[in-house]
């Protein structure tokens, strides 16, 4: 018995949701270096996040690749000379 959380057209995408968020969370830590729950709070505050929680959009249908890219745009306009 799981919560419905996300919504897709009337359908339960609650998991589709969560594996992309697990996977975008890897590649954050992969190429960060850093550890999971570090991943997780930096893509929790960022705007990328929103817009995936925002599901009539349809970004979480995109690959967990394309999504951390946005991630990592998204950082780099808040902070270009780092």
């Amino acid at each position: 018995m799981s919560d419905i959380i996300y919504t897709f057209n009337g359908k339960d995408i609650t998991m589709n949701v969560c594996i992309q968020i697990r996977a975008v969370v890897d590649i954050m830590q992969e190429q960060l270096g850093i550890d999971f729950e570090e991943a997780v709070m930096r893509f929790y505050k960022s705007q990328t996040y929103k817009t995936l929680q925002n599901t009539e959009n349809a970004f979480w249908a995109e690959s967990a690749e394309y999504i951390a890219e946005r991630y990592f745009e998204e950082m780099k306009e808040k902070a270009p000379n780092l």
